[in-house]
């Protein structure tokens, strides 16, 4: 094989060889058609100056004068590029030998034949051509043109017999090498042949093996896909009976101990309303005061009760109150179609948001909050968005803010997303499936 394969390479090595000779070959004779068609035009821009000049020598007529001046327009750059082309040929350049000066010397007894016949008329231009000495002028010019014809005629005869020669040997030579290597390859290809049956049997086994491979490593992925199923399902667990004791331990906060710094209050109030209160009942009126908010605000945040009773919209709009409040950064909510969102997911929207406040109010430097949520296209989704300095290059390693805002969102069947803001802050989006029904009523709506 090895063999027949160096033996096509030399196939294709010969070949390009040839190839590369038929070029150079094919280039030669094209060039000295080029020259040789050059020259015929070289030739004619003469004979049209010499026809314009008789014409208009015989008839005064300035009609003839066109290709006469069209010919010693002409007849320089047609003779350079002959002389230029003739360069790159092998053939000989005597008959381009004085040619330039015979056609210089033709070129300027036309123009004084011409001066003679506008200046001092027919008889003065028609001696000027009896003197003959024009046509020797141009009969010397055809003598060296009939030269470089018969000089290129027979470059082309010599190239186009080396291209037939090129040919026929690289007809025979490839047809040797070829049948040589397709003796080779079908050497090679029986030796191949007698080895592929001894690595059948090696194959059929190695089969065997990879399909008792293929089983377990298909047992241990529906394993692990279970345990992650499991995991996934755990953490959803987790995290919902997180919100139930939240919701449960805010219950408690506000209803007893908000009622018991509530009556405690009215009962220390009561002896004294109609008398002035000392200092001693004011203050202790303020600190009771501050136990009732701090109940309440304990309460709100453990399970706020806004989300519960009146949805996700609701509630935002609070914790956007109270986030201007406490930060003194302007904070706009606009919250429609939270009445399709289930209770599990409406409060992992609640967390995201809240996280998202977190971090605005910790890194973003922002004087402005915005967000937005509404459901449409079979999802819900919720935007908070900042005018800050927006996301830095690298997140701090004891930040776990994103980390959790990711996870809350895929344990609520949705993705996260960051983009930049309106004003070179920060979008944090959240998108969450609808389910079929809640998508039904949005729709209508």
């Amino acid at each position: 094989m090895l063999g027949g394969l160096a033996v096509f390479v030399l196939v294709a090595f010969f070949s390009h060889q040839t190839l590369r000779a038929m070029d150079e070959a094919t280039r030669l004779r094209a060039q000295a058609r080029e020259s040789l068609l050059t020259s015929a035009r070289v030739l004619s821009l003469l004979k049209d100056v010499e026809t314009g000049q008789r014409g208009y020598v015989l008839t005064g007529d300035l009609v003839y004068l066109g290709p006469y001046t069209v010919g010693l327009a002409q007849v320089g750059e047609a003779f350079a590029r002959l002389v230029q082309g003739l360069a790159h040929l092998p053939v000989t350049a005597a008959p381009l030998d004085g040619l330039d000066d015979l056609i210089e010397r033709r070129l300027g007894r036309a123009r004084d034949i011409v001066e003679a016949r506008k200046q001092q008329g027919f008889d003065a231009a028609q001696r000027a051509i009896l003197s003959d000495e024009g046509r020797q002028l141009m009969d010397a010019i055809r003598g060296r043109f009939a030269d470089l014809e018969r000089l290129q005629r027979a470059e082309i005869d010599r190239r186009n017999r080396e291209v037939v020669m090129l040919k026929r040997r690289a007809f025979w030579v490839n047809g040797a090498l070829i049948l040589l290597g397709i003796g080779l390859v079908a050497a090679g290809y029986v030796m191949l042949w007698r080895e592929r049956q001894r690595r059948a049997r090696a194959e059929r086994a190695l089969l065997d093996v990879n399909a008792s491979l293929e089983t377990a490593v298909a047992q241990r992925t529906a394993e692990l896909e279970r345990a992650r199923s499991e995991i996934e399902a755990f953490a959803l667990r987790l995290d919902q009976s997180v919100e139930a004791e939240r919701r449960r331990l805010a219950r408690e906060v506000h209803d007893q101990l908000g009622q018991v710094f509530t009556a405690l209050k009215m009962t220390l109030n009561a002896p004294f309303s109609h008398t002035a209160a000392n200092d001693t009942t004011a203050r202790m009126n303020v600190l009771l005061g501050e136990g009732i908010a701090t109940a309440r605000r304990i309460a709100a945040e453990l399970r706020p009760p806004l989300l519960d009773d009146l949805g996700l919209g609701a509630a935002l709009a609070h914790r956007a109150q109270r986030f201007a409040e406490e930060t003194g950064v302007a904070c706009e909510t606009a919250v429609e179609g939270d009445a399709y969102l289930p209770t599990d997911r409406a409060t992992q929207l609640y967390r995201i948001a809240q996280e998202a406040l977190t971090n605005v109010a910790r890194h973003a430097a922002a004087s402005r909050v915005w967000i937005e949520g509404k459901a449409a296209d079979g999802q819900y989704w919720l935007a908070v968005e900042d005018n800050g300095h927006g996301m830095p290059g690298t997140i701090p390693p004891g930040s776990h803010g994103l980390r959790n805002m990711r996870e809350r969102a895929a344990l609520a069947g949705g993705r996260l997303e960051l983009a930049p803001g309106r004003d070179g802050g920060l979008r944090v989006l959240v998108r969450l499936p609808l389910e079929s029904r809640e998508e039904e009523i949005a729709c209508t709506s």
